[in-house]
């Protein structure tokens, strides 16, 4: 049965939501807001109901004919039928919804700033991963489902990595290993010009197969390397067409700061990174812009990675302390300290829970905590900031709802939101991210 419904507004996850005659809630993927639209439920809960477009009645002036063959089949772009300009601002409603839910005493209204839309809306992915369908082809996951859609290319991958993936498709020996293949990752070295190929194989790979993985590695002038990570092996094996030497796989950039140098900066492929880098260093000098640093500050980031933000910190500041629980991640920042020749960072393997209880045991002290946390945010670890004499947080978060529940707790912990902003890291998807700068009350 059709049900003709008023789309008005967009929610966390990207759905649009109307009300049947009897104020029921119903939700719909691939809408806008003020857009009459015809759907056909596919399921009901409690207290709403999932439903598809069928037909657009009245589409909304934002709407656009999607460019990407693959939509909306696949499920990684779901914003793709709205208008690029429109994307940040969309985004960020559905950021100022949360706020104004999530039950903060402050009114958002006095500290949110116009969102940052992002340099690229297409091909600004340095990094993508694919699955593996039943016959061997790549692709991504069908929305909600294991089923892999086909690919030939990427409208968010960089132009190499999709040079790179017409290889593998078109003009490598891959199908001969295809049937071990659970996953594979397409990584880009943005300061080489060069592709890392990461494959996620069921079992080791047998002598035959080591051939072509040799032969794969080396049919492309723009493959850096190919590393193995097999399941119920130990390290990675690496296969690359210098086999002279035993280079370690690595991904290098050169990271521009606010001032105009750079910092050089490394990552061992399968380690995280922000997906869209030209963003990233927007996202880097807001943060150092926000942080306003002196000589005599310590900084705590929790949640360091390969020290993203840790070192361009430590330019200003008088020591960092990085704490992550990921090992590779601790190497990387540990190595790019070195190569940058920055001797006030100290990393260490740790949780942010565990570091933070044996920071506050050894009396440490802290101006400002950098807090860039999964997507599960980080409630455990708030009530230890005061005890750190932490009275300044810069909180990145991937999650809006994540984000405003922690939001509530730092402020029952004194801690006031003076400045958020919405990042769009991820055009043509629902996803955003969002910067925040707390101050404790004296």
């Amino acid at each position: 049965m059709a049900l003709t419904v008023q789309i008005e507004k967009l929610i966390i996850g990207g759905s649009g939501l109307g009300r049947l005659p009897d104020g029921k809630v119903v939700l719909v993927p691939y809408v806008l807001p003020g857009e009459e639209v015809e759907v056909r439920p596919v399921s009901k809960k409690k207290n709403y109901m999932e439903a598809r477009a069928v037909k657009v009645l009245q589409p909304s002036a934002d709407r656009v004919n999607p460019p990407c063959p693959y939509f909306p089949q696949c499920g990684g772009c779901d914003f793709q039928h709205v208008r690029s300009e429109s994307q940040a601002d969309l985004k960020n409603r559905i950021l100022l919804e949360q706020l104004e839910r999530s039950g903060l005493k402050q009114d958002s209204g006095s500290f949110l700033l116009p969102p940052m839309p992002s340099p690229k809306v297409f091909h600004y992915r340095q990094r993508i991963r694919l699955h593996v369908g039943k016959a061997g082809e790549l692709g991504f996951h069908r929305s909600q489902s294991h089923e892999v859609i086909a690919i030939r290319a990427c409208l968010l991958a960089g132009p190499l990595l999709n040079d790179v993936l017409d290889y593998l498709i078109n003009k490598s020996p891959f199908a001969k290993v295809s049937s071990l293949t659970t996953s594979l990752e397409l990584l880009l070295s943005p300061a080489e010009d060069l592709v890392v190929i990461l494959l996620h194989l069921s079992r080791k790979p047998r002598p035959a197969e080591r051939k072509v993985l040799e032969e794969i590695a080396g049919g492309h002038s723009r493959i850096k390397q190919l590393v193995v990570a097999a399941a119920g092996s130990g390290n990675p094996d690496v296969f690359s067409r210098n086999k002279i030497g035993d280079e370690p796989p690595l991904l290098s950039f050169s990271q521009v700061m606010p001032a105009g140098d750079s910092l050089r900066m490394t990552i061992e492929p399968g380690g995280f990174c922000q997906v869209n880098s030209d963003q990233n260093e927007k996202l880097i000098a807001l943060v150092m812009e926000l942080a306003k640093l002196d000589a005599g500050h310590k900084v705590l980031d929790l949640f360091c990675g390969m020290g993203n933000f840790s070192l361009p910190l430590a330019r200003q500041a008088q020591a960092v302390v990085g704490m992550d629980l990921q090992r590779s991640a601790i190497r990387s920042a540990n190595r790019n300290a070195e190569i940058n020749g920055m001797v006030n960072c100290i990393f260490t393997q740790n949780s942010a829970l565990a570091g933070a209880k044996g920071l506050v045991v050894k009396g440490e002290k802290f101006g400002t905590a950098l807090l860039d946390p999964p997507r599960q945010g980080c409630a455990e670890i708030i009530p230890y900031l005061p005890e750190l004499g932490v009275s300044q947080i810069i909180y990145i978060s991937c999650d809006p709802a994540t984000l405003c529940r922690d939001l509530v707790i730092l402020e029952g912990e004194g801690y006031g939101v003076e400045k958020m902003k919405m990042v769009d890291m991820f055009p043509q998807t629902h996803h955003l991210e969002t910067i925040v700068l707390l101050r404790r009350s004296p």
